[in-house]
């Protein structure tokens, strides 16, 4: 009986020791981050068949457990990856947003400024100090260009570090998770569960999901197997498969991922690797960063291509035709057309060794190019035009195909114009990056301010005294260059611009209701018989177009030739320039230059709104899910204290048991004295 009542009373004093450890335990890790409290699993053993009947032996512990539910816990993790993902975003966000959107310093007040220099100049247009102004003012604007292009250029080399960062940091942490995989099966072998062991590695886990979205799948032996993106393995067993920060084949200056597996490495699409810090960085870069820079190229190609050419259109103060007011690169198509040259054309770094074809090209209409980057591949068979934005792809027919080949080229409904050398190899590939490197290249072309074409070209003049005068009730309104466009392969001027072309209005009875009718000498091409007149009608002839009015009388006549001695004063083609300000030539011809960079900085801005908004949600939803979980497995010290006295008096109980048992003994052998 003593021997049963000492096992009893020692299995309890075992099991209450044990109970106090492990509350002690759980106490001491109340501030361990990830830590889930333990408790101990006991059980009666099997009972002794005796006369009596069973007798119980006591109490065992079968396994000192934590308190865990792993649903809880992978909710912390896909709330920590979509908290992480947003937060990671909303601080690059916040940082192109302060650069795109400045209120002072920012492209638009400089636009504004320049603009408001070309209405001085067109209000004084002989004044010296106006026109220094102009040529300092498009200094600025280039300059406050090429500075917030250094800065995203700045911002796009700081994404690379980070991403290679996080790229170790992933691979450290997923070599961690192995090397535990491995001490769990071997300790869990035992049959019982290593706790510890298991809450680092779910820490580790959680801190994955930090920096990339990672999907877990449990296995029997303790160890679990981790993979990312479309289901590739990042640790099996406690084996892991590394990522890799590479050059992009298309692009070496943007960081690809890379998945490393049996000395093979796999690019990743950055629509497969989603989630975390690492996600957030390629989206940034994919959807916020390109547009910006892009968008900011564009305004700036489309400022300097069409103010070149309506100020090649107007004459200087030494009575010169305007030269090029902006210098940047260009492709010469001609005299008198040179159109903006393809910013970069990237041969794939996987095109086969020698290259038997090279891609070149120009933008041929302003108005149509987008901010995407595009990639044309040739698979043996078809050339295909891909928008690398949104990933559609254009198939070449077989004229445009054929026209590829040539000089001439085919011409994209982007606004392109594109040529090979010869025919690719199959599977060859080329990224056209058609806006960048436009604001590092661009200069003020124009030193001299006499050199600023603000004159008209062309004036209207009517027969002086001693001559003979017009005697009607003419009104003669001074004649503007062919208004320009956005096509750029379009000349500034016509090649009969400066032939004169003399008006002589006769009687025309036939014309209803001005009866009059006029000559045409000197157009080209040339110009038989009588020509209508209505007052207020528009005239074009040799590339220029003049508005009369008011009822001329027989003999009156009207010659449009080269200005001469008028351009001091002459203010038509200072007028025609700033009249660009507010001339939609960008984004399909609906948007000015401000207007089209406007919508890239409201893109942005709500780009950063929702990730703010966003931001604090997945805070909240984080917040929640910790809760849920700290609910289940946290550690709970008023919980602890109580269980502390109740494994104290357990304890005290089981030595109490230990005790009168052995006077129980005492007594018995007493008796036999």
């Amino acid at each position: 009986m003593a021997s049963s009542v000492f096992g009893i009373g020692v299995s309890g004093l075992n099991a209450a020791n044990l109970g106090l450890t492990t509350t002690g335990h759980n106490i001491a890790n109340v501030n361990t981050d990830g830590y889930s409290r333990q408790t101990i699993k006991q059980s009666a053993p099997y009972p002794l068949l005796t006369g009596n009947g069973f007798n119980g032996l006591g109490v065992q512990v079968d396994s000192i457990k934590r308190v865990y539910d792993q649903f809880l816990t992978r909710a912390v993790d896909i709330a920590q990856t979509q908290s992480s993902y947003q937060q990671t975003r909303l601080a690059h966000l916040a940082e192109i947003n302060n650069i795109v959107a400045d209120p002072t310093a920012g492209v638009s007040p400089a636009l504004q400024e320049f603009f408001a220099s070309v209405q001085n100049v067109a209000t004084n247009p002989s004044n010296p100090p106006s026109r220094q102004a102009m040529l300092s003012s498009a200094q600025t604007l280039m300059n406050r260009f090429q500075v917030f292009s250094q800065r995203l250029n700045e911002q796009r080399a700081s994404l690379n570090g980070e991403i290679s960062n996080t790229v170790g940091t992933i691979n450290a942490y997923a070599a961690q998770v192995a090397d535990l995989n491995g001490k769990i099966v071997v300790a869990q072998s035992s049959g019982q569960p290593p706790n510890d062991l298991l809450d680092q590695r779910d820490l580790l886990v959680k801190d994955l999901n930090t920096l990339i979205k990672t999907t877990s799948l449990p296995l029997s032996d303790g160890s679990i197997n981790l993979f990312v993106g479309n289901g590739q393995g990042l640790v099996v067993g406690s084996q892991t498969y590394t990522l890799g920060a590479v050059p992009n084949p298309a692009n070496p200056e943007s960081l690809s991922i890379s998945y490393e597996q049996n000395g093979n490495s796999i690019l990743l699409p950055d629509s497969l690797v989603t989630g975390g810090q690492l996600g957030a960085l390629l989206d940034y870069r994919n959807q916020s960063l390109d547009l910006a820079q892009n968008s900011l190229e564009r305004t700036a190609l489309g400022l300097l291509s069409t103010f070149n050419q309506q100020h090649q259109a107007g004459q200087d103060l030494n009575g010169n035709m305007g030269k090029a007011f902006w210098a940047f690169p260009t492709t010469n198509l001609g005299p008198g057309i040179d159109a903006p040259k393809l910013g970069l054309i990237r041969p794939n770094t996987n095109n086969t060794v020698p290259a038997t074809a090279a891609l070149s090209g120009y933008i041929q209409d302003i108005s149509k190019v987008t901010t995407s980057n595009y990639e044309l591949s040739f698979d043996g068979t078809n050339y295909a035009l891909g928008n690398l934005s949104d990933g559609t792809k254009y198939t070449l027919n077989a004229a445009e195909a054929a026209a590829l080949i040539t000089p001439a080229g085919f011409t994209s409904s982007a606004g392109l114009s594109l040529s090979l050398t010869a025919t690719p190899a199959a599977g060859d590939r080329f990224t056209i990056m058609p806006l960048k490197g436009f604001i590092d290249q661009m200069k003020v072309n124009v030193s001299d301010p006499r050199e600023i074409a603000a004159a008209g070209p062309v004036a209207a003049v009517e027969p002086k005294a001693p001559a003979v005068v017009n005697t009607g009730t003419l009104k003669v309104y001074q004649p503007d260059v062919k208004p320009q466009t956005a096509v750029t392969t379009d000349t500034s001027i016509d090649a009969n611009l400066f032939t004169p072309v003399t008006l002589t209005f006769v009687p025309d009875a036939s014309v209803i209701p001005s009866g009059m009718a006029y000559t045409v000498t000197g157009a080209v091409p040339a110009v038989a018989g009588n020509i209508p007149y209505q007052a207020g009608n528009e005239i074009s002839y040799n590339g220029w177009t003049m508005k009369l009015d008011g009822k001329p009388a027989s003999g009156d006549s009207v010659t449009v030739q080269k200005n001469a001695g008028t351009a001091n004063s002459d203010n038509r083609n200072a007028l025609a320039l700033g009249k660009l300000q507010t001339t939609r030539v960008l984004d399909g011809s609906t948007a000015t230059y401000q207007e089209s960079y406007g919508r890239m900085v409201a893109t942005v801005g709500t780009q950063t709104s929702e990730a703010t908004i966003m931001g604090k949600a997945q805070s909240k939803l984080l917040i929640s899910a910790e809760n849920n979980r700290n609910s289940v497995s946290a550690v709970n010290l008023d919980e602890e204290a109580a269980n502390l006295l109740r494994y104290q008096q357990a304890y005290q109980a089981s030595s109490k048991v230990i005790q009168i048992a052995q006077k129980a003994f005492e007594e018995i052998v007493n008796l036999g004295r």
